[in-house]
């Protein structure tokens, strides 16, 4: 490139420089918190995508014997044998069951399982600062429960797997039989 065309070039970005518009600053940065929405007992929640593995769709299962009743069954998942836990019949102490038709493959303290759900709402994200302790949910679901987000169309009960996972009853699903 010769000069003069070089020249022509600064003289250019020079002159858009001084007068371009200002480029505007975001008034604030917001951090989001992102989750699969679901439902359970008539209670919409969310749970923490770094939560789950995958939301598969849920094939007929084959009894396991010695199991609790919300224990669903085996299920085969992409080739591979899983337990399916009855959600809606763990939380309710087996009062409710779900009709839904997937599950939540969810992993951690030795365990992989399905948790079938009632319903699957798909992706959501909320502002990680709107979550709200001060919200009541479903007593089923306190223990589980580490706030709430609120929405256009509701509250949504945000889910610990984890605190899930933790949980002996229902980490420990067989039932022992006494000799």
């Amino acid at each position: 490139m010769d000069q003069v065309n070089f020249d022509r070039l600064r003289a250019m970005a020079q002159h858009i420089g001084q007068n371009a518009a200002p480029v505007p600053l975001a008034n604030r940065y917001v951090e989001y918190w992102y989750g699969a929405a679901f439902e359970v007992l008539g209670v919409r929640c969310a749970v923490s995508l770094e939560e789950i593995r995958k939301i598969v769709d849920v094939t007929p299962t084959v009894p396991i014997p010695g199991v609790k009743r919300w224990v669903r069954g085996l299920a085969n998942i992409g080739g591979r044998l899983l337990s399916i836990a009855d959600f809606s019949s763990f939380l309710s102490g087996g009062e409710q069951t779900s009709n839904g038709k997937q599950a939540f493959i969810v992993s951690g303290r030795g365990i992989h399982t399905g948790l079938l759900i009632d319903a699957n709402f798909g992706g959501v994200r909320f502002p990680k600062n709107e979550l709200r302790t001060d919200v009541a949910v479903a007593q089923q679901l306190q223990p589980y429960v580490s706030g709430v987000y609120t929405a256009e169309d509701g509250d949504y009960a945000v889910f610990s797997i984890e605190r899930l996972l933790n949980d002996t009853d229902f980490s420990q699903a067989g039932i022992a039989v006494n000799n």
